[in-house]
């Protein structure tokens, strides 16, 4: 995780400096500048689960935003 640049991170996708930002605070460097593989107490498995479903929820609720712009529940002003 900390080898990978923020720039890298952020062509992955459905990571933006929002998840990016948590990801970082979760691998911060302990005293002697290492950074901590396991600084959460959280095992590496169990934290790309998590991700994964956090990434799995924000995509459904992209996909409901998305169908209700085009099922015309957002009303437009006609010009």
């Amino acid at each position: 995780m900390a080898s990978i640049s923020d720039a890298q991170w952020l062509t992955v996708p459905n990571i933006g400096p929002t998840t990016l930002e948590e990801l970082r605070s979760m691998t911060q460097s302990v005293p002697d500048g290492e950074t901590s593989p396991h600084a959460t107490g959280i095992p590496d498995g169990e934290l790309l689960s998590r991700l994964n479903r956090l990434q799995r929820e924000l995509n459904i609720l992209v996909g409901e935003i998305r169908a209700r712009f085009t099922s015309g529940g957002i009303k437009r002003n006609p010009r």
